[in-house]
């Protein structure tokens, strides 16, 4: 069986990174062996579809894309809070976009996929926050300052915003979010957007369903693995990826 991959939160500007350089690595790997990709949101820390502009910090991460494809991979792109208007050029190159959840079917399991921005639990300012990124009004509105002006104001924003990992998962996604798409059909949950690299088991009406924090690949260099059985994977550098335990995990000191 080829595995299918789960990543979330890269916030991808650049190979200049620690992050993004294991990201690529992980990516080139997949190139010819994985059956399928699934990015969930936030896949580029700003991006903004233009019809003849790419950013050029961004190309590193679009040349895997175009290459997994043309190696056989299909590749879903979600659109997230950074990346809310993903434009025509990805449908040129062959990856499916998302604008909100989607459901799977992989291995025999009813899998939802979804970046979770919209549904946050945290309180309306966070929900509000991100509707507004996403309404199509601020895009139009934005595509008429130069791109490098945007890219600059963009980053500034980013940097200004740089998640704490203070924060555990709300728990209301677990204890609300959860058990509500188990009754909808799903027995999988994959979520991104919190930062957090989760594996979460629950029983809902005798079934069991599981939920999984795809963390990010700005500390937690985590992603999920499907070749059977669902792993949650952090990169280690120089050595196979350490699969992580049931819980909510922060990244490593």
């Amino acid at each position: 069986m080829k595995p299918t991959l789960f990543l979330s939160d890269l916030h991808f500007h650049g190979d200049h990174t620690p992050g993004g350089r294991a990201l690529l690595d992980v990516l080139d790997q997949a190139r010819g062996e994985a059956e399928a990709v699934y990015l969930v949101g936030d896949v580029f820390d700003f991006w903004l579809g233009y019809r003849t502009t790419l950013y050029r910090a961004c190309f590193p991460l679009l040349r895997r894309l175009a290459a997994l494809v043309d190696a056989g991979t299909a590749v879903h792109l979600f659109t997230g809070n950074h990346d809310p208007e993903h434009g025509d050029f990805f449908g040129d190159i062959g990856v499916t976009v998302h604008d909100g959840p989607h459901t799977a079917r992989i291995g025999g399991h009813t899998v939802w996929l979804e970046h979770g921005d919209l549904i946050d639990p945290r309180g309306l300012h966070h929900r509000l926050v991100c509707r507004v990124a996403r309404h199509p009004w601020l895009h139009r509105a934005a595509r008429l300052a130069p791109p490098a002006a945007l890219w600059a104001v963009a980053r500034a924003y980013a940097r200004r915003g740089e998640h704490t990992y203070d924060e555990p998962l709300p728990a209301a996604l677990l204890d609300a979010y959860l058990p509500a798409r188990a009754r909808e059909g799903a027995d999988v949950v994959v979520m991104g957007h919190y930062h957090r690299a989760v594996v979460h088991t629950r029983q809902v009406d005798g079934r069991t369903v599981r939920f999984f924090g795809l963390g990010d690949w700005v500390k937690q260099r985590t992603w999920l693995r499907f070749d059977g059985d669902f792993t949650l994977l952090r990169y280690q550098d120089g050595g196979p990826p350490v699969a992580l335990p049931e819980g909510d995990h922060a990244p490593p000191p």
